[in-house]
């Protein structure tokens, strides 16, 4: 039968996971004692698509639509049950 962690080894377990995805180009979005969101990518600039699309009379608009799409941030949510379980889930 799985026991119990105490509150200070959730939180230990919960930062040592958020330090070991900073390296691989996630950021902090928002963090709490058992539950941070961690983002990867960068928002897609929406106004200078506009623009080339606009001067390239819709050609980049193809570009444009597949950066929405396959671009942009994309979060994921890692938590720490009371047991100490640690789950990564892309929201």
């Amino acid at each position: 039968m799985a026991t119990k962690k105490t509150n200070d080894e959730r939180k230990e377990l919960l930062a040592r996971q958020v330090a070991s995805m900073l390296p691989r180009g996630m950021r902090v979005e928002s963090q709490g004692d058992y539950q941070a969101v961690l983002i990867k990518g960068r928002r897609v600039n929406h106004i200078l698509h506009l623009i080339l699309t606009l001067v390239t009379a819709g050609l980049w608009a193809v570009v444009w639509i597949i950066l929405v799409i396959v671009g942009g941030e994309k979060r994921h949510i890692v938590r720490v049950d009371e047991f100490g379980n640690v789950t990564t889930s892309q929201a």
